[in-house]
């Protein structure tokens, strides 16, 4: 009854009624006060004043930040398979088909002993060719969906740099075993896993960066002309001792390559948490 009293709902005689129970009743004069109190605020449609707005951004500044909270242990896993789904289906079939052509090829009894050169000429092209579409509005369907998440682009692109690579990772360790088991290398496993990694991780690395900065076109482009580059190193400019050079120091596994790759690697995470940086390919509404 406390709200029809304050509203004067009631008529004299209830009125009257009520009045003389509140004198007897402290929650309903809580009630009543409550009401009237509300129904002042309603009346009054000016905006919060300025002491008010004070009080509150000095209360938020002395709080401080909320405490860090730790991710729960499995968003890795929740991450890693929302971007496998994201992944399209033709780079890992591409990716083992061409794999497997390798390792045919480097099987052929015309290549016995040259495995390692063969692996050194697929694996590498496959993984930069994977690495060169995880990234970009023109190769990844939720681009637009992925940018607007809380997760941050770095570790998106990390994320993705794990499954595409590692994905690679396998098969050219894989193709390595079996070409080891089939003799195809005097050397053994270990020498034909060290003809592929540094120059895989190396171009992969490239790839990723120019995928980042100017787009996964650029940076397939640029993946093949490296690669023709090699091929025509062993073969037509086989007699020009500085190609020999530039390709011996670059299409190798060592602590160069390694360092490089990293540094590579580390700069595509930069330029990816820096928002959008291929601007120029209208990142954000594609015609």
């Amino acid at each position: 009854m406390s709200l029809e009293y304050v509203t004067g709902a009631l008529d004299a005689a209830e009125r009257a009624k009520f009045e003389a129970h509140l004198t007897q009743c402290a929650k309903c004069r809580a009630d009543v006060a409550a009401w009237r109190s509300l129904a002042t605020a309603a009346d009054d449609p000016s905006p919060p004043g300025p002491e008010l707005i004070h009080r509150v951004l000095l209360r938020s500044a002395l709080s401080g930040p909320p405490p860090a909270t730790r991710r729960k242990a499995w968003f890795s896993l929740a991450l890693l398979r929302a971007e496998a789904r994201l992944v399209r289906p033709a780079v890992p079939i591409a990716s083992a088909l061409v794999m497997a052509l390798g390792v045919a090829l480097a099987a052929a009894p015309s290549a016995t002993g040259s495995a390692g050169q063969v692996l050194a000429l697929v694996a590498p092209v496959v993984a930069a060719l994977g690495i060169a579409g995880v990234y970009g509005p023109r190769r990844d369907p939720a681009f637009e969906v992925v940018a607007a998440t809380p997760t941050a682009p770095g570790l998106i692109l990390l994320t993705r740099i794990a499954l595409v690579f590692g994905y690679d990772l396998v098969l050219a360790l894989a193709a390595s075993g079996v070409l080891a088991a089939l003799g195809g290398d005097p050397g053994g496993l270990f020498t034909l896993v060290d003809a592929w990694l540094g120059p895989m991780a190396l171009l992969s690395a490239l790839s990723l960066v120019l995928a980042v900065w100017l787009g996964a076109d650029v940076a397939a482009g640029v993946a093949v002309v490296l690669w023709s580059l090699r091929v025509l190193a062993g073969g037509p400019l086989g007699n020009a001792t500085w190609a020999l050079d530039a390709v011996r120091i670059v299409w190798a596994t060592n602590a160069g390559t390694v360092l490089a790759a990293t540094a590579l690697t580390a700069l595509a995470v930069f330029l990816a948490a820096r928002g959008e940086p291929i601007r120029h390919h209208r990142a954000t509404y594609l015609a």
